[in-house]
């Protein structure tokens, strides 16, 4: 990703200045196409600077406010830290920025581990926390989004596989089924692992109001596929976590692996645009390809081999 956002040493310790910390080093974090982001040492702990370039301040506020909801509901993931003014978000060449807690460790996508239900324990403690009233009433990168990645003079193979996929999400979605509070991007970056113990999911600028069934495809999808094939043992553990914190209705585990197809068909659709179409030298363009190919892979199981996730012990 192109770091948008270059800092200089002044630059650092201006910002950490406001925040009332004494840097003992900093240096940038890799992830993220929306922000740029970076680690903060300080005499008081460690902390992440995010700065938001493609969110208003309204944007970011709206963010802020969701992190400090999971805050009230005793939430594990990133905390925001106040300004030595008392303000949650500042600003610096124009950019919203804000300042979280670290959470120290490795993405699941860094380092497998051996520990799923533990993953389902967190989502389903998430899908249990009240849905605040600001919340997104609609998936970002979702139904409506996704058309505006087709139509382009770039990969037409995808575009083909894209624009079916769309018919079968639309001709094929499912009613009626639980709405809460969702994350709505648990792919394996999200996902933070330390000395083999779970840590956190993160990164909540996605999160909207939508069938709890699509963060169960979405890490499935996300993060249980192993050399591009789901595996069943993960995927299995996940659910078996969720059932232990938060009972799924038959017509939820039936609706799964249509959310696999789903999450993952929006964020190839999503990649193939911002990373391919509009970013065509961003080192990770193929990324597009890969989520796309693993979603076929799961479009493509029998219902039967799918549904062994849902034999819990």
């Amino acid at each position: 990703m192109a770091r948008y956002t270059q800092l200089t040493d002044r630059d650092a310790y201006a910002i950490a200045d406001a925040y009332g910390l004494k840097i003992i080093r900093w240096q940038p974090i890799a992830g993220g196409y929306e922000n740029s982001s970076f680690l903060l040492n300080a005499d008081q702990g460690d902390y992440v600077l995010t700065f938001y370039e493609k969110k208003s301040i309204a944007g970011a506020e709206y963010n802020v406010q969701l992190l400090n909801h999971l805050a009230e509901h005793g939430y594990q993931t990133n905390k925001v830290v106040n300004t030595i003014d008392g303000n949650l978000i500042s600003a610096y060449r124009g950019k919203p920025l804000v300042l979280k807690t670290w959470i120290p460790g490795a993405t699941l996508r860094d380092t497998v581990q051996a520990d799923y239900r533990s993953i389902g324990r967190a989502v389903a403690k998430l899908h249990n926390i009240p849905a605040p009233d600001f919340l997104s009433q609609e998936h970002p990168y979702g139904l409506r989004s996704m058309p505006a990645s087709l139509g382009h003079q770039g990969d037409h193979e995808f575009e083909d596989w894209l624009e079916a996929k769309l018919g079968y999400i639309l001709s094929n979605f499912p009613a009626g089924l639980t709405k809460t509070l969702i994350h709505s991007d648990l792919f394996d970056d999200n996902i933070i692992f330390h000395r083999g113990q779970f840590q956190a999911i993160i990164d909540f600028g996605e999160a909207c109001f939508h069938p709890r069934a699509y963060d169960l495809g979405s890490v499935l999808n996300g993060a249980c596929m192993q050399v591009g094939e789901l595996s069943l043992s993960r995927a299995r553990e996940v659910i078996t976590g969720y059932q232990e914190v938060s009972t799924l209705q038959q017509e939820e585990l039936a609706a799964i692996q249509f959310f696999a197809v789903y999450a993952g068909a929006a964020i190839s659709a999503w990649h193939y645009l911002n990373t391919f179409i509009r970013q065509p030298a961003d080192t990770k363009e193929g990324r597009y390809k890969l989520a796309a190919q693993r979603t076929e892979h799961i479009f493509r199981l029998p219902p039967e081999e799918f549904n062994t996730v849902f034999r819990w012990s």
